[in-house]
């Protein structure tokens, strides 16, 4: 116990423990840019200039291989970077263009900001040679990052004779900020993908998250900057039809509106009304063939601006696979029916940022569920501790997955720190959670905890937890209830610099569960002997699992087909590969094989991306699963293509086509995107489902939308 006292102090006060970052003055400009990717304007001359950055990857501490500047000014309403990055154009990774697309397989910089100087979270910038841009929130020091956030900005960039350049115009009107203090975190980074190169001004050590926030530099002297009034207004209007085989078309027509006010430069509401998601991509094809329901990401921008000001426990960890086993709050349960189909939300209210030490998430929503409830509450308040630790409770009010009332309480606890024997990361979360069901009483708890060092030559994770019978996340996703799961694994990763290897690791870990009367439940130990990274981009991994699983009661596994009850035991073992994703043909696969359940199965998984040209681009995945049983043998399959069309950074059109053999089924979604300006756009988007479309041509509905969006700031 004492052990454990100390280590806790120590968490706690090794982060108050000064360490020098570099700084520079920041630049006030009173003629901005001209935001067009050319660095050609005065107030780049007297911009400050950040030029010595140095390799985290794949030569750490080593100086960057090709030179690039980076210049920073403001003026009251925006900040402004520049970047000159010097290279041989015919070498330059460059294939993406539309806003928000992946670039881990092109050329880019990233800039962070940490607006609130915390030294735990931040806004993350970034932009491609030939104008793809895009955002995210990172959080948690780097362990939690936010994609799918979106920020209004503009940034341009392009190719010229010694290399590429690019700008960004960011108003203070899209990031939070605390106004009493002129100094903000902010951290550069340049990729050179054929390199496998990641360059950070300040230097990086390897054992840090790519997107660390307490090791960024300083900038310091910022003043006289302006949110305005703090208000956004942005009214949509849709207009569509829907067709339905056999029935009569349907056409529609509404609008709506959504709110944004910045109370303070670091807190924000945000009110909905009739909120819409015509523009949603698609959920990916799945086919369960486990006893437990299926976690879908969420994709829909209400939910993702601010999402991780709700994250709880364990869940505020990206890099922790035991994350999704319980969380409180899960905003799919809202806005969408059990069958995961949209139902109409009349109205939703937000408030997330930060107030002084403390953090703060609040929203309200009211939507046209069928069972349980129809309005849903959550609160999330934490508080800072020391320079990366954190204390706080969550509180939920709403029922999605069953009729009675549903109250959600808990407590959860973050010790942490980024300089652990000098530059390691070591976490530890513990947290607690009970339930408030009609008609269920007892046994309605959840705790747990979980340390991890999350290092680039060590890594491990050790961790518990326990759900009671009767515990219900009605606005949250606990796929398994009555249950006690220990689990940890161990990974080393050495770097030999030989045989044109960057990485190699090898590691073992094991997921034990049994319920409450200590019958054991799920057994698994994963045994991964080597995983190997190449100088060159490509990848390459052989893993073995041993899984066991105790079935009470028989489980339908698909369509016909049921594994009777019993104690099972078996092994499975995998090969995947994959060839440098910077090349224009790419290709990824895997092969699975082994024992399952009563009988056999074996996996397969291939998946092609072929950048035809730079506005085209070609991806397609396939999954195969054999599985042999004493009853007989079936095999399921989902295919999966994506067509896209990049006109411009601003102007794209993507084509989405899967078909799974279960529901024989062929899915397609066309989504046209058009940035008139930043925060105005035009969305049509096309939908539709055909059945049976290896037979015949049967379109059992499909739906059209034609969706303007407008943004006004004041």
């Amino acid at each position: 116990m004492n052990c454990f006292k100390r280590l806790i102090l120590f968490l706690l006060l090794i982060p108050v423990i000064g360490y020098t970052q570099p700084s520079f003055h920041a630049v006030y400009v009173s003629k901005p840019p001209v935001i067009d990717g050319r660095l050609n304007d005065d107030a780049w001359k007297n911009a400050a200039k950040i030029d010595q950055l140095y390799q985290r990857e794949p030569n750490p501490g080593q100086p960057i291989s090709e030179k690039t500047e980076f210049y920073i000014c403001y003026d009251a309403n925006q900040i402004y970077i520049g970047v000159k990055c010097f290279d041989d154009p015919a070498k330059i990774t460059a294939k993406e263009m539309a806003r928000d697309a992946n670039l881990g397989n092109d050329d880019r910089v990233q800039v962070i900001l940490d607006t609130f100087l915390d030294h735990r979270t931040g806004y993350w910038f970034q932009i491609g040679p030939r104008g793809s841009f895009g955002d995210a929130t990172v959080s948690e020091n780097g362990a939690v990052f936010n994609k799918d956030w979106n920020g209004v900005w503009e940034a341009k960039a392009r190719i010229v004779a010694d290399g590429w350049e690019a700008e960004m115009a960011i108003p203070f009107k899209t990031m939070g900020f605390d106004k009493n203090i002129s100094t903000w975190g902010i951290k550069f980074i340049r990729n050179i993908k054929r390199k496998l190169e990641a360059s950070y001004w300040p230097a990086a050590n390897i054992n840090t998250y790519r997107f660390q926030i307490s090791d960024a530099g300083l900038m310091e002297g910022i003043q006289h900057i302006t949110q305005g009034i703090g208000l956004d207004i942005s009214p949509y209007a849709i207009g569509g039809m829907d067709t339905q085989n056999g029935s009569k078309n349907k056409y529609r027509a509404t609008g709506g509106l959504d709110v944004f006010y910045q109370i303070t430069p670091s807190l924000k509401s945000l009110l909905s009304i009739n909120t819409d998601f015509a523009e949603t991509a698609v959920d990916d094809r799945q086919i369960n063939l486990t006893r437990f329901d299926l976690l879908f990401p969420e994709r829909r921008d209400f939910f993702l601006d601010g999402a991780s000001h709700f994250s709880f426990g364990i869940q505020g960890n990206d890099g922790n696979p035991y994350g999704k086993a319980i969380i409180p709050f899960f905003s799919r349960r809202m806005g969408l029916n059990n069958n995961g189909l949209p139902i109409k939300i009349n109205y939703a209210g937000k408030l997330t940022g930060t107030i002084g030490p403390w953090n703060v998430g609040v929203m309200q929503v009211n939507d046209d569920h069928q069972t349980g409830n129809t309005n849903f509450s959550v609160a999330r308040i934490s508080r800072n501790i020391g320079g990366a630790s954190s204390i706080g409770m969550i509180g939920t009010y709403g029922n999605a997955v069953s009729a009675g009332n549903n109250l959600v309480g808990g407590v959860d606890l973050k010790l942490a720190t980024s300089k652990f024997r000098g530059n390691k990361n070591l976490t530890m979360i513990l947290f607690g959670l009970k339930s408030d069901t009609k008609r269920l009483s007892g046994k309605d708890g959840s705790w747990g905890g979980s340390v991890t060092y999350p290092n680039d030559f060590l890594y491990f994770t050790l961790g518990h937890h326990e759900i009671g019978e009767n515990f219900v996340a009605g606005m949250g996703y606990v796929p398994r209830t009555n249950i006690k799961e220990s689990y940890g694994s161990i990974k080393i990763a050495p770097r030999p610099d030989r045989w044109g290897i960057l990485q190699v690791s090898s590691g073992i870990g094991f997921d034990h569960i049994a319920n409450f009367s200590n019958v054991i439940e799920t057994r698994t130990i994963s045994y991964s002997p080597v995983y190997l990274r190449f100088k060159s981009g490509e990848e390459f991994s052989y893993s073995l699992l041993q899984d066991g699983e105790n079935l009470e009661q028989p489980f339908n596994i698909y369509s016909s087909f049921s594994i009777p009850a019993g104690f099972y035991q078996f092994y499975r073992q995998t090969l995947s590969f994959l060839t440098a994703g910077s090349r224009n043909f790419a290709i990824n696969g895997s092969y699975v094989w082994g024992d399952f359940y009563n009988g056999s199965r074996k996996d397969y998984n291939f998946g092609m991306n072929y950048k035809v040209a730079v506005p085209f681009f070609l991806g397609i995945k396939y999954q195969q699963n054999d599985v042999t049983l004493p009853p007989g043998n079936f095999t399921t399959r989902i295919f999966q293509m994506n067509a896209n069309i990049l006109f411009s950074p601003r102007i794209t059109l993507y084509n989405y086509f899967q078909y799974d053999n279960d529901s024989n089924t062929l899915g397609i979604q066309s989504r046209f995107q058009w940035i008139v300006n930043p925060g105005n756009e035009i969305f049509i988007v096309w939908s539709s489902n055909i059945s049976q479309p290896l037979e015949r041509y049967v379109m059992n509905d499909s739906a059209l939308r034609f969706k303007v969006k407008y943004n006004i700031r004041f």
